[in-house]
């Protein structure tokens, strides 16, 4: 469900099959495996891509050096990803379809998370901004969907509202940093 960023429904789970995930609210144009994956971005050198151009350089290094960190713990794997098009998919199906695109997560313990986050404006259907948060099925007792939903509405939607997304990101990165070490 697409929402304002007021409130934003459970996170869902990505797994290695390559599935775009039990949503499928696509538009006419996406409509298989093949199309979704066309509609998704190439992965980077970076586990941020910021296709909205909404951060400056240095936020995306403090970004980057954040999820990075959380790699070389062995805590996570996570991608950023800022989007002004879903190319008429669900975000949440967006989130799972490009984390399992870009094999996000270690693959013996399916530890990746990707946060998809649509700014104000974008696809012509919907002005509204959105976030979404897909767990590997490593992390979904770790990272459960209430939590991920309290992360979006508590870490990232206040300071989005304040068109702060470099706050709001790394606020969530932190706030999954913190859950992790605890778990580990």
């Amino acid at each position: 469900m697409a929402v304002l960023l007021v409130a934003l429904p459970a996170c869902r789970n990505s797994s290695d099959s390559g599935q775009a995930g039990n949503s499928s609210q696509t538009s006419s144009t996406v409509k298989n495996k093949a199309d979704i994956n066309n509609a998704l971005p190439e992965p980077l050198n970076s586990f941020v891509l910021d296709q909205a151009s909404i951060l400056k350089a240095s936020e995306v290094d403090t970004i980057n050096k954040k999820a990075a960190e959380l790699d070389s713990l062995k805590l996570a794997q996570v991608a950023v990803v800022i989007v002004d098009d879903l190319a008429g998919m669900d975000i949440h199906d967006y989130a799972v379809a490009l984390g399992n695109k870009w094999g996000v997560g270690r693959k013996e313990t399916n530890d990746g998370i990707t946060i998809v986050i649509k700014p104000k404006g974008g696809d012509v259907h919907d002005q509204k901004g959105q976030v979404a948060i897909a767990t590997g099925t490593g992390m979904e007792k770790i990272i459960t969907d209430e939590m991920c939903t309290i992360i979006a509405n508590e870490k990232m939607v206040p300071q989005f509202k304040d068109n702060d997304y470099a706050g709001g990101i790394n606020a969530a990165l932190d706030e999954i940093k913190t859950i992790l070490t605890k778990k580990h």
